[in-house]
C-alpha cells in the first residue's frame, strides 16, 4: 500500500518540513509528497523550484492559481481537491488549520471510507488531540484521527518538567516565561 503525504503551507514550518520528509522520504516510508502552496509569489520562485527539486509535488487551488504558478516557472502536479483524496495523511502548517479543518477535512473524512491522518500546529486548539512527542505518547492513535501536535513552547516546558517530575506527579503549579531571539 502506498503513502502519499500532503503537506499544507510553505512558511516557518512547513518549508523545512517538506525538506525534511523529502531528505528521508524511504526512511518514513513516503512513497509520494505533495506540498499545497496557496499563493504564487515571484519572491519564492526559488523556493518552490528548490522542494520540487528535492522530490516533492506542488498542489495548487484551481486552474486558474495554476496558470499563475505556470507563469513563474514552475510544474504544478495536482489541485488541492485531488491531493486531498490522493493522500494518507495530511499535515497543515498554516494558521488556518481550524478553518480547512472546517472547509476540507471534515467533509473529506466523512464522504469516504479511506482511513486518513490529519495534522495541525499548535496555535490550532480544537483541531484534535493535543500531542507532545514524548510526554504523552499514549495519546496516540486517536479514535477520530486529528491530532494537534503543541507549540515548540509547551514541548519545551513539558521536557523540563518532566526531567523534575517524569510522571507530573510532584507537579503542583508552575509559572513560565519564554523568551524568544524574535
Amino acid at each position: 500500500m502506498s503513502k502519499v503525504v500532503l503537506v499544507i503551507g510553505t512558511g516557518t514550518i512547513g518549508e523545512p518540513l517538506i525538506g525534511m520528509l523529502a531528505r528521508g522520504k524511504s526512511d518514513f516510508g513516503i512513497d509520494e509528497l505533495l506540498f499545497y502552496k496557496r499563493t504564487p509569489l515571484r519572491d519564492e520562485v526559488a523556493k518552490v523550484h528548490s522542494l520540487c527539486a528535492r522530490g516533492a509535488s506542488l498542489v495548487v487551488s484551481d486552474n486558474a492559481s495554476r496558470l499563475q504558478f505556470e507563469q513563474l516557472g514552475h510544474k504544478v502536479d495536482m489541485l488541492l481537491p485531488d491531493a486531498l483524496i490522493a493522500s494518507d495523511v495530511i499535515i497543515d502548517c498554516t494558521p488556518a488549520g481550524n478553518k480547512m479543518k472546517e472547509r476540507y477535512y471534515d467533509p473529506l473524512r466523512l464522504s469516504d471510507t479511506k482511513e486518513r491522518v490529519f495534522i495541525a500546529q499548535g496555535s490550532e486548539k480544537g483541531f484534535g488531540v493535543p500531542y507532545a512527542h514524548g510526554i504523552n505518547d499514549s495519546a496516540l492513535p486517536t479514535h477520530d484521527n486529528f491530532i494537534q501536535i503543541v507549540s515548540c513552547n509547551t514541548h519545551n516546558i513539558a521536557a523540563l518538567i518532566k526531567s523534575v517530575s517524569p510522571d507530573f506527579s510532584k507537579v503542583v503549579m508552575g509559572d513560565f516565561v519564554c523568551i524568544r531571539r524574535a
